[in-house]
């Protein structure tokens, strides 16, 4: 009688594992298409613009898809397990807003500025700070194959556009934002990790673009001429930044870190910087050598190392 219970309750946990693992993939896929969309939508608007629009529709797209979950869970009689949030919590969902708010202004500004993969490259040492906050704030600790492996992965990822970096005066101010990217998007995914022990997260996300419109509205208004696009072709670049950026893209690794630590799903978007450079070279006609190549599979190799060293979080957290 006991067997009989513990095999479906393995496959279950298998199946969890299997679609955090395939959330996480598509995730950084959908979420390395940023750049592109971004650097198509300034073609009309302004840097600040696409942040604001990607916030102020995703809070639209975000709070449908909650809406028709709630209305889903009460046809079925079935209640969401949420626990009770607390100010410390809401300080935090806060937090975790601005967060993200500052990282897309300037990552969206530094794309402008500098060359899109070493914007990228520059952006993709975040495993490096968030493995970092993860050890001051809460005590984390990493195994020694874990940091081999992210120090490979890193090197890879910093390899790809590195022979194309520029320190003129017309360069060095996007190169900066881009590491200052780096720092703060490492906080945004340490607080979205927390938050996940409480908050299921469509509601994350929710929070996350409806503090940030409410947050960059004003500011917006008063510096920005114009916060939407006025063509046909501007409004498909801002709906697909939308939908496959931000709710796809942010939506699925908010999901992933329910199950992943913050460290691994850091790690796991140092394949960013490929994605980039080759939708890059499909889009804009931007080089990708052989040396690119070579890149990516030292990547491979460095998350093979780090990510197989460290366990998922059990289903019971």
């Amino acid at each position: 009688m006991t067997d009989r219970l513990e095999v479906p309750q393995q496959d279950n946990s298998q199946t969890r594992n299997l679609l955090a693992i395939a959330s996480l993939c598509v995730g950084v896929l959908a979420y390395s298409s940023g750049s592109i969309f971004i650097r198509l939508c300034e073609a009309e608007i302004t840097p600040y613009g696409t942040v604001f629009d990607r916030v102020a529709f995703g809070t639209i797209a975000f709070g449908f898809w909650k809406g028709v979950n709630t209305l889903n869970n009460r046809g079925n009689n079935e209640k969401p397990i949420q626990e009770k949030l607390d100010s410390r919590d809401i300080w935090l969902l806060v937090a975790m807003a601005a967060l993200f708010l500052a990282f897309q202004g300037l990552w969206a500004w530094s794309v402008s500025q500098t060359d899109l993969a070493i914007s990228t490259v520059l952006a993709s040492i975040k495993p490096i700070f968030t493995c970092l906050l993860a050890w001051l704030l809460w005590g984390q600790r990493f195994g020694n194959k874990f940091l081999i492996g992210m120090i490979i992965a890193i090197v890879g990822a910093s390899a790809i556009g590195l022979d194309d970096l520029q320190i003129g005066t017309n360069k060095i101010q996007g190169d900066i934002a881009a590491f200052l990217v780096a720092i703060l998007e490492a906080a945004y995914l340490l607080a979205i990790e927390k938050l996940r022990t409480k908050i299921d997260s469509t509601t994350i996300m929710l929070w996350c673009c409806g503090i940030g419109t409410l947050l960059s509205l004003p500011i917006f208004l008063l510096t920005e001429d114009r916060l939407f696009p006025s063509s046909v072709n501007g409004w498909i670049f801002v709906t697909a930044l939308v939908l496959i950026d931000q709710v796809l893209g942010q939506g699925l690794l908010a999901y992933s870190l329910k199950k992943f630590s913050s460290g691994v799903v850091a790690l796991v978007l140092l394949l960013e910087p490929v994605l980039v450079a080759i939708a890059a070279w499909v889009v804009f006609g931007e080089k990708l050598s052989l040396f690119d190549w070579v890149a990516l599979f030292v990547i491979l190799f460095g998350l093979f190392l780090a990510v197989s060293s460290q366990p998922t979080k059990s289903n019971t957290e």
